[in-house]
């Protein structure tokens, strides 16, 4: 592993991450096997509890937003170090096969958290908390998710080292159909990081605005459930306009730059 600041801080967050996700499964999974026959005095117990594991959930969601930001920077910090490395691809390579499927796992679990907390909030404001039970055991499915995006942050930067990786311009080359995909966006055309991230964010509202409508005939959550889904349904319309409208100029950075830079 090659220690720097940000690769310890990628380090600590991964470990406080996995304790604290060890500890909620076991609340969670104490909710669901408790919840189907407790008695009035045990609900409310229950309901503390779960109240716990939301609050803990929640941390869990700061440290890995913490990390999903962090995880860019650590892996730009990390290309100096290894040599023949000119972007993040050659991160990647030295931390090869963890790396691109910590990658992809990332933008995954971003989604299926979002369904989990959009629905602990309705869960909040509908009087006796009906969606106890379900997302307790929508967590318990949640955990190994959560445990592979942690686990693979640390086998990523625990096995990176400074091994010479070939320069992304040997494997996308004059003759390539796309330019190295990191180049372009962080480098050559990082307007097209905007469109990506509003684009993701408005994908990501539909998602969980649909999970939402799954759930509204439990309790009484439907009114409170339907006002979700409007601001949802408009938080993704102010997205994709926002991210339609960086489109433009992003296009002409391309069109301005003529040749890409690497």
């Amino acid at each position: 592993m090659i220690w720097t600041p940000l690769t310890t801080i990628m380090t600590v967050l991964g470990i406080f991450g996995l304790a604290l996700m060890l500890f909620s499964a076991t609340k969670a999974y104490s909710i669901v096997r408790k919840s189907a026959h407790a008695s009035l005095e045990e609900k409310y117990l229950l309901e503390k509890d779960y109240y716990l594991l939301s609050t803990v959930v929640w941390i869990i969601l700061a440290s890995r937003i913490v990390a999903s930001g962090l995880f860019w920077a650590t892996n730009e910090s990390l290309i100096a170090l290894i040599p023949g490395a000119m972007c993040q691809f050659g991160v990647y390579q030295a931390g090869s096969p963890y790396s691109w499927v910590d990658q992809g796992i990332k933008l995954f679990v971003t989604i299926v958290y979002g369904i989990w907390l959009t629905l602990d909030y309705i869960n909040r404001r509908t009087k006796g908390s009906p969606l106890i039970s379900s997302l307790s055991r929508l967590f318990i499915l949640m955990t190994p998710l959560l445990l592979i995006d942690t686990v693979l942050d640390l086998l990523f930067y625990g096995s990176v080292e400074a091994v010479t990786v070939p320069c992304c311009r040997i494997v996308f080359d004059q003759t390539s159909a796309v330019p190295c995909p990191y180049c372009f966006v962080f480098h050559d055309a990082p307007l097209f990081l905007m469109v990506i991230v509003c684009y993701g964010l408005s994908i990501a509202a539909v998602v969980w605005s649909l999970a939402i409508r799954h759930y509204l005939k439990v309790g009484e959550i439907e009114p409170i459930g339907m006002a979700a889904i409007r601001r949802l349904v408009t938080f993704s319309l102010v997205f994709a306009i926002i991210g339609t409208i960086a489109l433009v100029p992003a296009i002409l950075q391309v069109i301005g730059a003529g040749a890409f830079l690497h």
